[in-house]
C-alpha cells in the first residue's frame, strides 16, 4: 500500500503524486454537493449502493452520509464501497477538515471513522454507520477485478483523467459496467472526450450536463448489464427469494451469535435454537480466549484469508461491542515457523522481531460475554434445549423438527451453525470434517502477562479466580470428561515460558470440541443441490476451462461451520458473506477467497480430477 505524498496548498490538500488537488481549493465543499452527494434521488427500497473511485480524504462519502442520514424518504440500507489506492494518516485526514473550515460539521462522524481507521496496508475495510456500512478498499483500481456487487451509483472521482488515466481508462469502465446495476448512473466531475469515449465503449449512453462553475460534465447510465460467462459459475452467487424475513439459526456459538447481529442490523427476525440448557456449554464459551491469526507465507491463500479475517473481527469487535483489545504475542517454535515469520517481516499487522510476532489488533477474549451482548444486540429468541432433527418444506418455508421439542413453523430461511455436530448431521460426498477434541486446563493464577502468550499452546492473562492454559487438540477422542493426561500435556506445552520456581496448581479443566475441514478453511455459504452438481459439473476433468452453466442450490438453506479453533475471527467475514448472499450486498471482503469457503469446493475438486463419476 503506497502512502499519498500530499501537502496543503491554500489549506487544501494537493497531491504531489499526480500534481493536482483532491478537490477545488475554493468551494470544494459545495462542488462535491453539486456533482456527488445531491446529484441523484434516493430511492425507497432495503438497500441503495454507492461505488466511488478515489475516497481521498472521504469528503464525498460524508457529504452522501449526512443527506442519507436526514432524508426521509430513502433506502432503508446503504452501502458504500470507496477504493483508494493512496494512504493518508489519520492525523492528516483530522487536519484536513479543520483546514477547510468543516471540522465542526463532520466531527461525530469523522472521529467515529478514525478511531478505526486501519493500518498503511492493502485491505477492505469495514465501518459500521447508522443504517450504513463503508466499505474502504485500500488497494490500486485494478482491484475492482477482486470485488462482487452491483452498484446504483459510481462516483468516478480520482483527480483528472489527464493526470491519473488508468482510474478512466476503458479496462476500468469495463469493471465499472460489470459492477452495476441496469440503469446505474456515473457521476463525474469530468467532461473529457476520453472519459467519454470510453464509457460509450463500456455500454454507457452519456450526457452532458451544467459543471460545477464550468460549462459542463458528464453523466452517464448503463444501457446493458453486463453477463460474464464464468468457468467457475459452479460458485456464483444465486439470487435469494424468500416469503418472509424470519430466520432460524441452529446452533448458539459464536458463528451463530455474529450472523444473528448482522441478519438484525438488516431487519430480519431472528430466532435461535440450541440444544444445551444454556449459552455456556459449546466451544464458544470458555472463560478466556484469544484473537490472533496465522502467520503463512505471504502467497498463502489460507494465510491471506486468516490474517483479513483476523483485522476485520478485530475492527468488528471494537466497533460493535467496543472491546479493547491490548495485544497478543505469536512464537514461532519450529524452523519451518520462523521461516514464515521472516516473509511476514514487512506485514503491518505483524511486528516481528527474531522468533516472535506481536499482534496489536488481537488480545485475550471473554466469550461468554461476547456471545451474551451479541444477542442481546440482535434482539434474537433463543430456545434451549432444543435439539434440531430435520425440516420440512411447506409454501416455501421450514418448518423445524426437533427430537425434544415441539415443531416450530414458517420460517423464510433456515441456517445451520452447528460447530462440531456438522459432522454427524451432514453429509455430503467428498466434504470432509472432522470433530476435534481440546482441553483447556484452569490454574490457580501463576504468571503474569498483559498479554496472551501463544506457542504449543498457550496462556492466556489471569483473571482474579484462575488463569487459562491450552489446548489440546485430539481427533480421536470423543470423550466429554477431563483428563489427566491432557492437563499434563497442557503444562508440558507452556514449559518454555515458565522460570521453573512457578507454583502451578490445576482447579479444574474444560473440554469442547470443535468442527474443522480437511483443507482448514471455514465452511459458508448456500447448500449446494448435490445431483444437480454431479450431473451438470461431471465433465469437468475436461471442460474446467470453458463457461459452466450457473448452479442450483437447496433454496434459502445456508451452511457457515468448521471454523477450527478460530471461529471468533472468520466468523465475522463468514457471516457477511452470508448477509452478502441473502440480501444481495456487498461481500465486504475479496471474492476471491468464495473458492476457498463455498461448500461445494470438495466436490469440485474431485470432479475436475474425474474421481467421481
Amino acid at each position: 500500500m503506497k502512502k499519498a505524498r500530499v501537502i496543503f496548498k491554500d489549506n487544501t490538500p494537493y497531491s504531489l503524486d499526480f500534481e493536482d488537488f483532491y478537490f477545488n481549493s475554493q468551494q470544494g465543499v459545495e462542488e462535491s454537493r453539486f456533482v456527488y452527494a445531491e446529484a441523484f434521488e434516493w430511492k425507497e427500497c432495503e438497500n441503495f449502493t454507492i461505488a466511488e473511485t478515489g475516497f481521498g480524504i472521504g469528503l464525498n462519502f460524508f457529504l452522501t452520509l449526512q443527506r442519507f442520514l436526514k432524508a426521509k424518504e430513502r433506502p432503508k440500507r446503504l452501502f458504500y464501497v470507496s477504493v483508494e489506492g493512496f494512504y493518508l494518516e489519520p492525523s492528516f485526514l483530522r487536519e484536513a477538515y479543520q483546514r477547510l473550515g468543516i471540522y465542526e460539521d463532520f466531527k461525530e462522524l469523522l472521529e467515529q471513522f478514525l478511531l478505526f481507521y486501519p493500518k498503511c496496508a492493502k485491505g477492505i475495510y469495514r465501518f459500521y454507520f447508522k443504517d450504513c456500512f463503508l466499505d474502504l478498499v485500500f488497494d490500486d483500481i485494478s482491484v475492482l477485478k477482486r470485488l462482487n456487487f452491483k452498484a446504483d451509483i459510481w462516483y468516478l472521482d480520482g483527480f483528472s483523467p489527464s493526470k491519473n488515466s488508468l482510474m478512466f481508462d476503458e479496462n476500468t469502465l469495463f469493471e465499472i459496467a460489470r459492477l452495476s446495476k441496469l440503469n446505474a448512473m456515473i457521476l463525474s466531475f469530468s467532461s473529457s472526450s476520453f472519459l467519454q469515449k470510453n464509457l460509450k465503449n463500456c455500454g454507457f449512453e452519456v450526457q452532458k450536463v451544467k459543471g460545477f462553475r464550468k460549462r459542463e460534465m458528464i453523466r452517464a447510465f448503463l444501457t446493458k448489464e453486463v453477463q460474464n460467462a464464468s468457468k467457475e459459475a459452479y460458485f456464483q452467487k444465486i439470487p435469494t427469494q424468500f416469503k418472509n424475513k424470519k430466520v432460524a439459526i441452529i446452533g448458539a456459538g459464536i458463528s451463530g451469535a455474529i450472523l444473528a447481529y448482522e441478519l438484525s442490523l438488516r431487519g430480519f427476525e431472528v430466532e435461535i435454537f440450541e440444544k444445551n440448557a444454556t449459552l455456556y456449554e459449546g466451544a464458544s464459551s470458555n472463560e478466556s480466549g484469544i484473537l490472533s491469526s496465522l502467520i503463512l507465507k505471504p502467497e498463502s491463500a489460507l494465510g491471506k484469508f486468516s490474517l483479513n479475517a483476523f483485522v476485520e473481527a478485530s475492527r468488528f469487535y471494537r466497533q460493535i461491542l467496543n472491546l479493547k483489545l491490548k495485544g497478543v504475542y505469536e512464537f514461532a517454535y519450529t524452523s519451518q515457523m520462523q521461516q514464515r515469520f521472516l516473509t511476514q517481516k514487512d506485514n503491518a499487522y505483524f511486528q516481528i522481531t527474531q522468533n516472535k510476532a506481536f499482534l496489536d489488533y488481537g488480545g485475550e477474549l471473554e466469550p461468554k460475554n461476547i456471545l451474551r451482548k451479541l444477542f442481546e444486540k440482535a434482539g434474537a429468541k433463543i430456545h434451549f434445549n432444543h435439539h434440531f432433527s430435520h425440516y420440512e418444506r411447506e409454501n416455501e418455508t421450514f418448518n423445524l423438527i426437533f427430537k425434544n421439542a415441539s415443531k416450530r413453523c414458517k420460517f423464510g430461511l433456515l441456517i445451520y451453525t452447528l460447530g462440531a455436530d456438522a459432522k454427524d448431521f451432514l453429509h455430503y460426498d467428498a466434504m470432509l470434517l472432522s470433530k476435534v477434541r481440546g482441553q483447556l486446563t484452569h490454574l490457580k493464577p501463576f504468571f503474569k502477562t498483559k498479554f496472551p502468550l501463544s506457542s504449543k499452546a498457550y496462556i492466556c492473562p489471569a483473571k482474579p479466580n484462575l488463569q487459562v492454559i491450552g489446548a489440546t487438540y485430539d481427533r480421536l477422542n470423543a470423550s466429554c470428561k477431563s483428563q489427566m493426561k491432557d492437563d499434563e500435556e497442557n503444562l508440558a506445552n507452556i514449559k518454555e515460558f515458565l522460570k521453573g520456581d512457578e507454583k502451578l496448581e490445576i482447579i479444574g479443566s474444560r473440554v469442547g470440541f470443535r468442527s474443522y475441514s480437511s483443507d482448514r478453511f471455514c465452511i459458508v455459504g448456500a447448500a449446494y443441490d448435490e445431483e444437480f452438481y454431479k450431473q451438470n459439473y461431471k465433465a469437468l476433468l475436461w471442460h474446467k476451462n470453458k463457461a459452466q452453466i450457473p448452479p442450483q442450490n437447496i433454496p434459502n438453506l445456508y451452511l457457515n461451520f468448521a471454523h477450527g479453533s478460530r471461529a471468533f475471527s472468520s466468523s465475522v467475514l463468514a457471516a457477511r458473506y452470508l448477509c452478502a448472499l441473502i440480501n444481495d450486498e456487498p461481500l465486504g471482503f475479496y471474492a476471491d477467497f468464495i473458492p476457498h469457503i463455498h461448500p461445494a469446493r470438495f466436490l469440485i475438486r474431485k470432479l475436475k480430477k474425474g474421481l467421481l463419476s
